[in-house]
């Protein structure tokens, strides 16, 4: 069975992470990295790299509320510090050359998870302006 798109969610807190873990994505793209213990790959058995697109499917996951809540990693308590992981994190997806798009985890804050770019009743807790801005930004590589 041919897959016809690879999607990988990653909730590191921070662009140099995440550009260090993927920066080399034949690790993993081979099954065999798998076996020696580096990483873990992308497909399930049976599946495997076909030259399909590889999209971060779910990125961000940056906790911010003024209430109690989860998310990944360390919470943030305002909007400059979640602009600022934000565009961190984008930037370093955008420069890595092997992923053809990205997908920001959550629009809006669910049951006790904060992760949201709108509260539960879709107000929006950043500038809605920045974050086109953000998505917007050429970055070169």
């Amino acid at each position: 069975t041919k897959s016809y798109l690879i999607t990988i969610h990653n909730y590191f807190e921070t662009g140099p992470k995440l550009t260090s873990i993927y920066q080399d994505m034949t690790v993993f793209l081979n099954p065999q990295a798998v076996t020696q213990g580096q990483t873990r790959c992308v497909f399930a058995n049976g599946f495997g790299d076909e030259g399909q697109p590889i999209i971060i499917s779910e990125y961000g996951g940056i906790a911010f509320s003024k209430d109690e809540g989860w998310g990944y990693g360390s919470k943030v308590s305002n909007e400059a510090a979640y602009l600022e992981r934000l565009s961190g994190l984008t930037r370093a997806i955008k420069a890595l050359p092997d992923v053809s798009g990205y997908c920001l985890t959550q629009t809006t804050d669910v049951e006790q998870e904060t992760n949201g770019l709108l509260t539960p009743s879709r107000v929006p807790k950043v500038d809605m302006k920045t974050i086109k801005a953000i998505n917007d930004e050429e970055v070169v590589t």
